[in-house]
């Protein structure tokens, strides 16, 4: 799935004027004119009328609003770099609403983008020579499917302290909020994280249902998206493996970074996103080749029997000592199996704790298997996360399609 692109919009260069220590400046152009919502101003001034003056203007980053989530973008409008904006966005979140899965497909994300750069922003707009619009980046991720998000926790785990010759471990925290970060976010090439998407999208949700009671539309919109029960399911046990490619990848590759070039190169090569994750992450994939994971999930355990089990007393205090101690007993039935665990309980109490831990979800045959399955637990890495590319959208996946089209952002590629 394409879940960002980041690309660079420059100003024409009709309009652009080089003074002789190379600065940038546009012809006859005031920021302010614009309309921009952030513009900051440094050494306010009046001059000889008694007008203020301001010696240097500036655009901080601002948000565009889209039908659903909004869109970043910054104009830089003078100095050693040649004028430009840069705009920021999910294609797969201002198109559905959501990034739990999405298209590949560059154009209608793209094509997307700069329709609300030029329905919010027309002046602006029309400054730019939208035909020479470069890609700086795109970050494309594609996801393992788990047992469940327990078992996400433990392979992140897991990965947090694994590090190869060319991918090593980030100076970040290594687990934040649900996500391990490897190598330098600076890196001219790659930027790589591996996150539980279940997690991400509850936080997101939540953020999102906060917006939708102060009356944010776009919020609400969102919220209504993101409440579908089948949507909300995907997400269980999903493990994502985000890749931020960069130009300097692209143009290693002779790939094109100019949008519309790119658009016709994916056109041609189809799979050539799938192709650049997998280069991508080859050695981060042959650093877990003969590593081994045991998948037990003794916290889903012990919760669920405090969620079955667990009581008030008579004080309100909450009690979970029935709980423990089923736990206890199953703890030693996986490690020691039923006929060891028969001679230590009595024979009343030995069926009591069976009858009580069917009674919470677990069956007779898996209880009495449980300890050849707890020997045989022990599964490899790779085949625990592997990707499956048939495998990353559910069958009623229908590919988005950009509500704008070129004709309408008078585009000449």
């Amino acid at each position: 799935m394409l879940d960002k692109i980041v690309m660079h919009i420059p100003v024409d260069a009709s309009l652009v004027d080089i003074d002789s220590e190379g600065n940038h400046c546009i012809f006859g152009f005031d920021l302010l004119d614009l309309g921009l919502l952030k513009v900051g101003s440094w050494d306010v001034y009046k001059d000889e009328y008694g007008e203020t003056q301001h010696r240097v203007l500036n655009h901080g980053y601002e948000r565009l609003p889209t039908s659903y989530t909004s869109m970043a973008f910054k104009f830089f409008h003078e100095g050693r770099y040649f004028p430009h904006v840069e705009l920021k966005a999910s294609p797969a979140k201002i198109l559905q609403g959501h990034n739990v899965y999405g298209t590949d497909w560059i154009e209608e994300g793209a094509m997307e983008m700069l329709g609300y750069l030029a329905e919010s922003q027309p002046t602006l707009y029309s400054m730019l020579c939208v035909s020479e619009t470069e890609v700086l980046q795109l970050d494309a991720t594609y996801s393992a499917r788990l047992k469940d998000d327990n078992q996400v926790a433990q392979a992140l785990d897991f990965m947090r302290n694994m590090s190869s010759r060319h991918i090593r471990k980030s100076q970040k925290q290594i687990v934040y909020k649900n996500t391990v970060y490897f190598g330098s976010e600076r890196g001219k090439r790659y930027a790589r994280k591996v996150y539980g998407k279940s997690n991400e999208f509850q936080h997101q949700l939540e953020e999102q249902i906060k917006l939708a009671k102060s009356n944010d539309k776009c919020a609400q919109r969102v919220v209504k998206v993101m409440s579908d029960p089948d949507l909300q399911s995907w997400t269980k046990g999903l493990l994502r493996f985000e890749t931020g490619i960069k130009r300097y990848v692209l143009k290693e590759l002779g790939i094109p970074t100019n949008l519309f070039q790119l658009i016709r190169y994916q056109r041609e090569n189809p799979t050539f996103l799938k192709d650049l994750w997998s280069k991508a992450n080859a050695e981060l994939f042959k650093a877990l080749e003969g590593t081994a994971m045991k998948c037990t999930d003794p916290d889903s355990v012990y919760k669920n029997l405090c969620n079955v089990y667990g009581t008030v007393t008579p004080t309100g205090r909450s009690s979970v000592t029935k709980a423990r101690n089923l736990f206890n007993f199953y703890s030693s039935l996986e490690l020691h199996g039923c006929d060891v665990m028969k001679t230590r309980y009595g024979q009343r109490q030995y069926y009591q704790n069976m009858a009580d831990l069917v009674a919470a979800g677990y069956s007779k045959a898996y209880l009495q298997n449980l300890h050849i399955e707890s020997k045989n637990n022990v599964i490899p890495f790779l085949k625990l996360v592997e990707i499956n590319f048939e495998n990353q959208v559910p069958p009623q996946f229908q590919e988005p399609v950009s509500t704008f089209n070129q004709r309408q952002l008078k585009i000449v590629a």
